[in-house]
């Protein structure tokens, strides 16, 4: 059996979207929000549909929120062979070209393996060329790029009790990839981010080191989409039944360039190429 968790405050867009696909992958009974201190009533339509936990909130702890859900998810495997991951605006895709879904991905899990990391790709929308986003549309159908980011490559389904590392970048299990991807909807939208960007700088954060990305100021977020469109394109990250030679370069990158923290997790090494991939027909119903 399969189980996918995520943790939320305040996420009216990406509710209806998280649950619809997850609960395609593994059944809304088998999905889990954690809702942290939500008082916008986002969540209110979906408590009956799906399993919605309610934890206090201060501010943004994520020291905290990582041992809660780390805890919580190596718990799971207690009543689950396979536990899924993920921040709700991150959608893990099992390989269309081999595999019918995450269920069937999790059927034909290696022997032993205790996670797998998916590859990370940022969803990217040039404003020259695409439109606003539309959510009640499948959003790979609006766009048509994604960005490798290795802070997105997290290890993201798990077979073995875990501990991740803040932010959920590394972990105590070694790095293994494999036919997953990540599509991270937070710079798939200019004007969307600018909403949520709103949003995350009136909440309350714990330490102010935290999460500077998610704070910035309009004007740079603009910036960031500017840049987007000067980025090179190199073709489809998968096609004829490969994955993108240059996709495959930054992979092996990651792997020479991981080391193990002074508490035994993984620590990626830090590579963004600006460098765009075009997304497979395949893959754009899906989410």
């Amino acid at each position: 059996m399969l189980a996918a968790v995520t943790m939320v405050y305040n996420e009216p867009e990406f509710i209806p979207l998280w649950i619809k696909y997850y609960g395609e992958q593994v059944g809304k009974e088998n999905c889990y929000i954690v809702d942290n201190g939500s008082n916008d009533g986002s969540l209110d339509p979906y408590r009956h549909e799906v399993n919605v936990i309610r934890v206090p909130r201060e501010y943004k702890d994520n020291q905290q929120r990582t041992k809660f859900l780390s805890e919580f998810c190596s718990s799971l495997l207690n009543y689950f062979s396979h536990v899924i991951h993920v921040d709700i605006d991150e959608f893990i895709v099992a390989n269309p070209a081999r595999y019918q879904g995450l269920k069937d991905y999790t059927a034909n899990w290696v022997k032993n393996r205790k996670s797998v990391t998916a590859i990370g790709l940022n969803v990217t929308q040039l404003p020259s060329e695409e439109d606003t986003i539309d959510f009640s549309k499948p959003v790979l159908s609006q766009r048509s790029y994604v960005r490798f980011v290795s802070p997105m490559c997290k290890p993201c389904i798990i077979a073995k009790p875990i501990t991740w590392s803040p932010g959920f970048h590394g972990s105590t299990h070694e790095t293994v990839f494999d036919d997953i991807y990540m599509f991270h909807m937070r710079y798939f939208d200019l004007q969307y981010g600018l909403t949520r960007l709103d949003r995350t700088r009136n909440m309350k954060w714990k330490s102010e080191k935290d999460g500077q990305h998610q704070r910035v100021e309009d004007e740079t977020w603009k910036k960031w989409f500017v840049s987007f469109e000067k980025f090179l394109k190199k073709g489809l990250f998968y096609s004829d039944g490969s994955i993108n030679e240059t996709l495959a370069t930054y992979l092996d990158q990651l792997r020479e360039g991981s080391s193990i923290d002074s508490t035994g997790r993984t620590k990626p090494p830090m590579l963004t190429p600006n460098t765009l991939f075009e997304i497979p027909e395949s893959f754009k119903k899906l989410v």
